[in-house]
């Protein structure tokens, strides 16, 4: 460097020159000083958190029963009674009523939220952002540990516009609205809060940015050895603990042995609450077998053993875990109560509408439908073809085998 402190002289620096790193206690407390800043010199995200969902449907009598049954029920207000509706007044939005129609989830982390005023600014600012004038119903719910609002909106506007909310609304525009109308009612988080976020980040049964910093450490490996000079040691060793006790990984040798596609497995669970908890209810199958059935698997036979409500509270999305008689597990996501779908084939299929009960053997399909969503119907297989598939296929797992052997009633 030259010129330094207008001075004419020549600095170089030493090639056995090292950068010293500071202890992680002192990086923390320079992040406190920096004002919540991260190591990366951004600033921290000091707005509420806030989750929101949105799922659609076409039918008709779903919607009604979403207006009808699910949203005011009893039991979900605040004084324990039936959840009272706002919005639209209901008349009007029965009598304008479509089979389409979509249902929003807000959810926000801090419980002091107040939730009808959240859903009407966030139905202001969507409507902005699409320039439509929607018909819906909202309604608060406090019957679960974290309060939250639904929202159902009708597929046709006011104007008589059939209602497209296009992905990136979906994926951005909602989370970040969500966050912005929660931080406005309460202010910025704290550091308070920022350390209990931390905190939970340490057993949080979903990927997290220490999962990232894992994946960095593993370098395409499965193994993390985790020595002195790893920032935030303590905090990592905490976390890869907790992915043991999620049987995501094992120790070893003096290190942890990640599992195959563990981080697969934590963003499912992120998306789908049941999936690791389903592990332990597989009859037939390895644990680590199991993923989220995307189509890509084609056409399933298998039996049932067990079938989730996936989001709790949150909506009426349910999921069924099939396991295969090719020794395969998948768990189906479903935005529906799962039912039998009809099929003309003499000796097979069910009535439409007719429940889908754990135990049950059935064929997996799935659809693309017109709206471009990938939806799978679910066939009812009958014991007697079972056998013969299983021959044809030469499967030999342990659900194949007990076909074989005539074992073929409900667990």
């Amino acid at each position: 460097m030259r010129h330094f402190l207008f001075e004419e002289k020549e600095y170089r620096i030493r090639a056995s020159f090292k950068r010293r790193r500071e202890p992680d206690a002192m990086r923390e407390l320079a992040r406190l000083m920096r004002g919540g800043r991260s190591s990366g010199g951004r600033s921290a995200d000091l707005r509420q958190n806030c989750v929101s969902k949105m799922n659609y449907s076409g039918s008709f009598e779903a919607h009604r029963v979403q207006l009808e049954n699910y949203l005011s029920r009893e039991g979900t207000d605040i004084d324990g009674n039936a959840a009272a509706l706002f919005g639209t007044e209901t008349e009007e939005y029965r009598n304008n009523m479509t089979a389409k129609n979509f249902r929003i989830f807000l959810s926000p982390q801090s419980p002091g939220i107040n939730l009808r005023s959240l859903a009407e600014k966030f139905i202001e600012n969507l409507e902005k952002q699409t320039g439509y004038r929607f018909f819906w119903q909202g309604a608060g719910h406090y019957n679960t540990a974290h309060p939250h609002a639904h929202v159902l909106i009708n597929g046709v506007d006011r104007a008589g516009r059939e209602i497209t909310i296009p992905r990136d609304i979906v994926k951005t525009f909602m989370r970040e609205t969500a966050r912005d109308l929660c931080t406005a009612q309460l202010g910025k988080r704290t550091e308070k809060d920022l350390a209990v976020e931390r905190e939970k980040q340490l057993s949080t049964p979903r990927f997290t940015a220490l999962d990232k910093r894992i994946k960095e450490l593993c370098a395409g490996t499965s193994r993390v050895t985790l020595h002195g000079g790893i920032y935030e040691k303590d905090r990592i060793s905490a976390r890869m603990e907790a992915l043991r006790k999620l049987k995501l990984c094992r120790y070893e040798g003096g290190g942890y042995r990640l599992k195959t596609n563990w981080d697969e497995d934590l963003k499912a669970n992120g998306r789908y609450s049941a999936f690791l908890k389903s592990r332990e209810h597989l009859n037939y199958s390895n644990p680590s077998s199991l993923k989220v059935y995307s189509g890509a698997a084609g056409e399933i036979t298998g039996k049932v053993t067990k079938i989730y409500r996936t989001d709790g509270d949150a909506s009426d999305n349910h999921a069924v875990v099939l396991e295969g008689l090719d020794g395969g597990a998948y768990f189906v996501p479903l935005f529906k109560k799962p039912e039998i779908t009809a099929q003309s084939k003499a000796g097979e299929g069910k009535a439409p509408g007719e429940s889908l009960a754990e135990g049950d053997f059935v064929t997996l399909k799935i659809y693309r439908t017109q709206t471009g969503r990938l939806t799978p119907f679910i066939f009812k297989k009958e014991p007697r073809h079972l056998q013969s598939m299983v021959r044809r296929n030469a499967w030999s797992g342990k659900l194949a085998r007990e076909v074989l052997g005539g074992k073929t009633r409900n667990i």
